[in-house]
C-alpha cells in the first residue's frame, strides 16, 4: 500500500539539512511505494529545487517555534495533512519540531520523524519533554555525537531506542557526473598557476564553521609556506567580518571568497585538499563530499568528525580551536607524500559506510 509522506522544512536558506531533505525526498519519490510532498516556505531554495524536480510543494510559513500558536496556520496545515492522507512526516528544524509535532499529533499520523543534524544538547524543558515523548515516534541522529547530545539532559525521560543513527550518504553517480561535466577550470577562473596549492574550505559563513581559527592558522602558515591559496566557499551572515579579519591580518593575497557555488564537486575535485574547522557538527557533510572525490582532508577533531575520518589514513586531524596545530597540519599536508594513499582510503570508506544507497535503505527501514 502506497504511503504518503511530507517533509516539513521551514529553513529560509539552503544548507546541509535542506540538501538532505531534498535528496531524500527525491529518492523516495522515485519509489512507487511512496507519494512525497515538500512543505516549506514559498520562496525558498528548497521550494524551487523541489518544484523543478517534480515534487509537489505545500507552502507553509513558519517563523518561529510559537507559530504553532497561530491557530489559522495550525488548522490549515492539519487540514493539508488530513486531505492528503499523510502517513509519515519528517521534521527538520527546532521550529519544525514544535509546529510539525503538534500538527502531526492532531492529524493522527502513523509516524512523525524528527531528523537531528547538530550535536547540540536538547534543553530539558517541559515542552521538549512533551514533544519528544508524545508527538514524535522516531528520531534520526546523523551521527553518534548527535545521539549523545540528544540524551545529555534528557536520558531520564527520552528512550534511547527511539533514536536511530543514519549517517549522511554520498551519491557516487552524482559525484562522477559532476566531475565528467566540469563547469569550469578553477585555476583559470581564479588565475592560479599549476604550482599553487589550492586549499578548499566549504560551509556557511557562521560562527559554527570556525573561520577565525582558519584565518589565524593561515597567518602562521604564510610565514612558512608561500605558494598556496585558500578558497572559502559559501555565504552567510559573517561575510563582512570574515573579510575584515582577513584584511586585518593582511592576508588578502592568500584567500579567495567565492560566494555560493553549486559546483562543489568540481571545486573539490580540482583542489589539493580540504580544511574543515567547524566547532561543532552533526554529520560533517562537506568532509563526506571531499572523501567522495578522494580529496585529502585536514579537519579539527570534534567527535562527529572523528566518526567519519581516520587520522593518518584519510587525512590529518588537528586539535579543535587550536590554530597553531591547524597550521601545522595544513603545512604537513602541503608537503605530504601520502595524498594518493589518503584518496584511495577515503573512497573505500565512503563506499562501504557512507554511500547514498546505504542511507536511503536505512531510511526506508524506518518507514516500515
Amino acid at each position: 500500500m502506497m504511503k504518503n509522506i511530507v517533509f516539513l522544512n521551514s529553513c529560509p536558506v539552503w544548507g546541509g539539512g535542506e540538501k538532505w531533505t531534498f535528496t531524500t525526498a527525491k529518492a523516495l519519490a522515485e519509489d512507487p511505494e511512496y507519494n512525497v510532498y515538500i512543505a516549506t516556505g514559498r520562496d525558498t531554495e528548497l521550494a524551487r529545487r523541489s518544484a523543478a524536480a517534480g515534487l509537489e510543494v505545500q507552502p507553509v510559513n513558519i517563523k518561529s517555534g510559537i507559530t504553532v500558536l497561530n491557530f489559522v496556520k495550525t488548522y490549515r496545515f492539519v487540514k493539508f495533512l488530513q486531505t492528503k492522507q499523510i502517513d509519515i512526516m519528517f521534521l527538520n528544524m527546532s521550529q519544525d519540531l514544535k509546529f510539525g509535532g503538534i500538527t502531526g499529533k492532531l492529524a493522527n499520523l502513523d509516524k512523525v520523524i524528527y531528523r537531528r543534524g547538530l550535536a547540540v544538547p536538547i534543553k530539558n524543558r517541559f515542552y521538549n519533554k512533551y514533544l519528544f515523548k508524545n508527538c514524535l515516534t522516531d528520531i534520526i541522529a546523523n551521527s553518534l555525537a548527535v545521539k549523545n547530545s540528544l540524551l545529555k539532559y534528557t536520558e531520564q525521560w527520552l528512550k534511547e531506542d527511539k533514536i536511530t543513527i543514519i549517517y549522511n550518504g554520498i551519491n557516487f553517480k552524482k559525484v562522477n557526473l559532476a566531475i565528467e561535466n566540469r563547469q569550469s577550470n578553477i585555476r583559470e577562473e581564479f588565475n592560479l598557476n599549476a604550482e599553487t596549492t589550492i586549499i578548499a574550505n566549504v560551509g556557511r559563513l557562521t560562527e559554527q564553521k570556525g573561520h577565525t581559527y582558519l584565518i589565524k592558522a593561515v597567518d602562521l602558515l604564510a610565514k612558512k609556506a608561500n605558494n598556496f591559496k585558500v578558497l572559502i566557499i559559501g555565504t552567510g551572515p559573517l561575510l563582512e567580518s570574515i573579510e575584515q579579519e582577513i584584511s586585518n591580518y593582511d592576508l588578502n593575497d592568500k584567500f579567495i571568497l567565492t560566494g555560493f557555488r553549486d559546483d562543489i564537486y568540481n571545486i573539490l575535485e580540482q583542489s589539493d585538499f580540504l580544511v574543515h574547522t567547524a566547532l561543532w557538527e552533526g554529520c560533517p557533510n562537506t568532509i563526506l563530499e571531499a572523501m567522495g572525490v578522494g580529496l585529502p582532508i585536514v579537519a579539527v577533531n570534534i567527535d562527529s568528525v572523528k566518526e567519519v575520518m581516520i587520522d593518518n589514513k584519510t587525512g590529518f586531524l588537528a586539535e579543535n580551536k587550536n590554530y597553531v596545530d591547524i597550521a601545522d597540519k595544513i603545512e604537513k599536508m602541503i608537503f605530504s607524500q601520502k595524498k594518493e594513499y589518503f584518496s584511495k582510503q577515503e573512497k573505500l570508506l565512503v563506499k562501504n559506510k557512507f554511500s547514498f544507497k546505504i542511507m536511503i535503505e536505512e531510511v526506508k527501514k524506518l518507514l516500515e
